[in-house]
């Protein structure tokens, strides 16, 4: 496969190195290689095949473009608090958005709660790949 919307982050600490693969399109960073200090020297100094530690993730997803939407839902009055209220308010989120839809599980931006007509109502954003 080849990615014509692919970009690298190359980050140098003291303590590891980070490389980054990205797919534009799809919004995944699916490759992360940590290296250390000797590791990275290794490399900067052309031996090949050096051993790093590396993270895959997302590869159903990398050459796909992502869509994002808005999507309400009405809320109980009752809602728990704290860490409960997310997972309430996810499954609920999860229990209405359209078949391959994955919603955020984020819900504490300033738009996430709204009321209309006196009905309670939370936003979340939904994601999918195509």
């Amino acid at each position: 496969m080849k990615l014509e919307n692919a970009k690298i982050s190359i980050l140098i600490g003291a303590e590891s190195t980070t490389i980054e693969l990205i797919d534009d399109s799809s919004s995944i960073t699916f490759a992360r290689v940590k290296l250390t200090p000797e590791e990275l020297s290794s490399c900067l100094s052309r031996q090949a095949y050096v051993s790093c530690q590396t993270e895959l993730k997302g590869l159903d997803k990398v050459g796909k473009k992502m869509e994002n939407k808005d999507h309400c839902f009405i809320i109980p009055n009752d809602l728990p608090k704290g860490e409960e209220k997310d997972k309430e308010l996810l499954k609920i989120c999860n229990q209405t958005i359209p078949e391959g839809w994955i919603a955020d599980s984020y819900f504490r931006s300033q738009n996430s709660f709204f009321t209309k007509d006196g009905v309670n109502y939370a936003r979340a954003t939904i994601r999918r790949w195509i």
